[in-house]
C-alpha cells in the first residue's frame, strides 16, 4: 500500500521526468479503483475518465480536475488543500532523488485557489512546471 501512495503525483508527473515509471499490477489494480470510485464521487463524465487514465491533460473540465484532486486525496499526496511533504519526498525521491524531490514540494506547497479542484490542478500543474526545471 504504501508504495502506491504517491501513484497518482508518480503517474501525472513521471512523463515530464523521462522516467518510466513501471507498476505492479497491485498498484494499477488499486488506481482502477481510485479512479472509478473517483468518478462516481465527483461525477464525472466518462470522456474526463478516459483522458485522466490517459493522462490527457490539455483543456481540463471541472470534472476533470475534480477527478485528479480526489485522487490525490485518495492516495495521500493531498490532505485538506495542502501536499502532504513526507508523502510525496518519500515516493518522488526514489525517482528524482530526494533533493529534488524537496525542492518540488517547497516550491509548490501552499497552493490556495477558489476550491479544492482548482487547487489540487494548480498544484499538479506547480509540480509539472517545476519538472521541466529539472
Amino acid at each position: 500500500m504504501k508504495a502506491f501512495i504517491t501513484l497518482a503525483v508518480v503517474c501525472l508527473v513521471a512523463s515530464d521526468l523521462a522516467t518510466p515509471v513501471e507498476l505492479s499490477d497491485e498498484q494499477k489494480a488499486k488506481a482502477k479503483v481510485y479512479i472509478d470510485e473517483c468518478a462516481i464521487q465527483e461525477n464525472v463524465p466518462e470522456e474526463d475518465v478516459l483522458k485522466f487514465r490517459n493522462k490527457d491533460v490539455e483543456n481540463p473540465s471541472k470534472a476533470f480536475k475534480c477527478l485528479g484532486t480526489c485522487f490525490f486525496e485518495r492516495a495521500g499526496t493531498l490532505k485538506n488543500d495542502e501536499i502532504q511533504d513526507e508523502v510525496v519526498i518519500a515516493k518522488l525521491g526514489g525517482l528524482i532523488g530526494e533533493e529534488k524531490a524537496k525542492q518540488l514540494v517547497e516550491k509548490c506547497k501552499g497552493i490556495k485557489a477558489e476550491d479544492r479542484c482548482e487547487t489540487g490542478y494548480k498544484t499538479f500543474q506547480c509540480f509539472h512546471a517545476a519538472n521541466a526545471a529539472f
